[in-house]
């Protein structure tokens, strides 16, 4: 999952989740393949940043017309947007683990569960 920032506001965005209807919805607005979005938005396209504005968007519910951004009749301001990766919850920690005790040693893992 990723925190998107578009002119100061948060969004949250499932880079993992790709939609038939959005890529294709991507194509038709940008005239370019699903594939080559992906390239020109990793090499820093700003048409491209323009789609993902456009996903981000619509994903959270709001129906902005691509060609309202490319147009500039809505406003994208490109110094502040970004994109941060949330990290991934660390399996050894948290809800259902155990630490163990203070006289057990580094390499020795905590108490299994019994049967």
């Amino acid at each position: 999952m990723a925190k998107i920032r578009i002119n100061g506001e948060f969004f949250e965005f499932d880079r993992d989740y790709k939609p038939m209807s959005e890529a294709l919805a991507l194509e038709k607005a940008l005239g370019i393949t699903y594939g080559q979005w992906e390239q020109d938005l990793a090499a820093g396209s700003a048409r491209a940043i323009a789609g993902l504005v456009w996903a981000v968007w619509r994903r959270n519910g709001r129906e902005v017309p691509f060609t309202d951004i490319e147009s500039g009749a809505v406003d994208v301001n490109l110094a502040d947007f970004g994109a941060e990766e949330e990290p991934a919850p660390d399996p050894t920690t948290g809800p259902g683990t155990r630490e163990a005790s203070t006289t057990t040693g580094r390499s020795t893992s905590g108490r299994s569960r019994r049967s």
